[in-house]
């Protein structure tokens, strides 16, 4: 089972928003496209919600780090370089100039930078995108059950590091986090947390042996290897794609 990440190893080598394709040529841009897509939809909104979710030194950490993540979409020129990012022998340049430094933006007037950004243009088709609108449709997944999973396997791909470090006290306030990040109703939230379904079916992880979830929002939001994997495949009906779910459902750990 994938154990979450600490706060201190959480805010490590982020990764940018350029995955490379997992499959072949005829797909592998789509589904490249189509996970920049939705990881920008999903740091944007995270972005406008931090001021709500956190307070103090952790607010101005992860706030900084989100501006520089999300540089390009704030419309800066480069990626900015604030105090304390670089060790003293990185802070010149190769004729010994001092490197310029940006000041960080206030949290509450980044977050409502980030709520006003435009949202990028839909992707190209992907098989992403199509396997999750029938998976949807076959198991009748609730809408928030949809998101969840999307966004899910999304992060699984560039790594839970790219996230903001958001802890979560208990299931209640995790459900509260998810409710806001989704703008879904919370007791929609709260039954598909409670069902458990979408672990049972080996599609997301996280929780712990003694049937805890996480206690960071990164946890929350894992979709496993295998579904990972197999979601980004082409299929040629409807009874591929069901086969492909169960067999990435009985490659689980038997621990599960």
């Amino acid at each position: 089972m994938t154990k979450d990440l600490s706060p201190s190893s959480a805010r490590r080598n982020a990764p940018t928003l350029d995955p490379c394709g997992q499959n072949g040529p005829a797909f592998a841009a789509g589904n490249a496209a189509f996970r920049r897509h939705q990881m920008g939809r999903l740091l944007h909104r995270i972005g406008a919600l931090l001021p709500g979710w956190l307070d103090g030194q952790e607010l101005i950490r992860e706030s900084r780090q989100m501006e520089q993540r999300c540089w390009r979409e704030l419309g800066y020129a480069k990626q900015p370089i604030f105090d304390g990012d670089l060790p003293a022998f990185l802070m010149v340049d190769g004729d010994g100039h001092p490197c310029d430094l940006s000041v960080p933006s206030e949290p509450v007037k980044l977050a409502a930078r980030m709520a006003n950004l435009a949202p990028s243009s839909s992707p190209t088709p992907s098989s992403i995108g199509t396997n999750l609108d029938t998976l949807a449709r076959l198991l009748n997944l609730t809408p928030f059950e949809f998101q969840w999973l999307l966004w899910s396997c999304t992060i699984r791909r560039f790594g839970r590091a790219i996230l903001p470090v958001v802890p979560l006290r208990d299931a209640t306030h995790g459900c509260d986090v998810l409710a806001l990040l989704c703008e879904m109703p919370v007791d929609a939230v709260r039954d598909a947390v409670a069902s458990r379904r979408l672990h049972t079916w080996g599609v997301l992880d996280g929780i712990g042996s003694d049937g805890a979830m996480p206690p960071l929002l990164s946890g929350w939001l894992s979709a496993t290897d295998q579904f990972s994997e197999w979601i980004e495949q082409p299929y040629d009906s409807d009874t591929d794609l069901l086969i492909a779910l169960c067999q990435a459902q009985v490659s689980l750990p038997v621990s599960r």
